[in-house]
């Protein structure tokens, strides 16, 4: 099973990337089998994965095509911090921001220490639903450090945090410490994400380190693993030690219940 899984999260990658682009046909069986150095059928149980994603067609006597079915797929490689908004404008879409809101609010035990602030400590809080196309992406709600000049009107929100953050800062968002969990989709996520209660959903909880070290955010971000697709990365073997806050679990109001998969990289905004 970890074969086929590897094998199609490879052939994916390439139909996202365009090295199979939309129409073409896939190589045959025998080929990938040689390429992957896998069994035929390993390849087949890959192929199925994709079909049953809507990535590629079976044409009986024909062979196995990626398909151009308008499906809105965005990929993000976690290796340096983006704007959603410009991730989706350069996979040729056109990015939207949904159910916008920002209120100041106490900030729960997972974000005092994210963002090492003593108790009873407030925050502005960010909830926003980022679209591409109209088709949901991402929900996030990001808890901000709170300073005088920081703004609280929805409409200072609408484009990328980042940037406003070095507007407000007077230096930019220079790092930040992701952790990833599979979870699936609870109401009111679910409505946001325009998804039936139970899809299988990505979630990124991130702290985001100013230039100098200084934590100004802390991030839930709810990805829909069907239209985002995530990479990692992966160089030297050199291990940079974790945020002191990494340890700690979100909220139970916020935190999927689910097993976590940690991967250190800067994060998405």
């Amino acid at each position: 099973m970890l074969r086929v899984q590897s094998v199609a999260q490879e052939l994916e990658r390439r139909v996202v990337d365009g090295v199979y682009a939309e129409g073409t046909r896939l190589p045959a069986e025998p080929e990938l089998a040689t390429e992957f150095a896998v069994s035929r059928t390993t390849i087949r149980g890959a192929v199925a994965d994709l079909q049953a994603r809507g990535l590629v067609s079976r044409e009986q006597g024909r062979g196995t095509f990626v398909r151009g079915t308008g499906r809105v797929s965005v990929s993000m490689t976690l290796e340096t911090n983006l704007s959603v908004s410009a991730v989706i404008r350069e996979s040729g879409r056109q990015p939207g921001t949904t159910g916008l809101s920002v209120h100041r609010e106490l900030a729960p035990a997972a974000v005092l220490a994210a963002l090492r602030l003593p108790a009873g400590s407030h925050c502005i809080v960010v909830r926003r639903t980022r679209t591409a196309d109209g088709v949901a992406v991402t929900d996030s709600i990001d808890h901000l450090l709170e300073v005088p000049s920081l703004p609280t009107d929805p409409g200072s929100y609408e484009q990328s945090v980042y940037e406003l953050l070095e507007e407000v800062h007077r230096r930019p968002v220079s790092s930040g410490t992701a952790m990833i969990q599979a979870a699936t989709a609870e109401q009111p996520t679910a409505e946001r994400l325009g998804v039936a209660v139970g899809h299988p959903i990505l979630v990124l909880s991130q702290v985001h380190d100013l230039d100098g070290g200084i934590p100004v955010m802390y991030s839930i971000v709810s990805i829909r693993s069907d239209v985002m697709n995530l990479y990692v990365h992966r160089g030297s073997s050199t291990v940079d030690p974790l945020h002191e806050s990494t340890a700690r679990q979100p909220s139970d109001q916020d935190a999927p219940q689910s097993s976590p998969v940690p991967a250190v990289s800067p994060g998405i905004q």
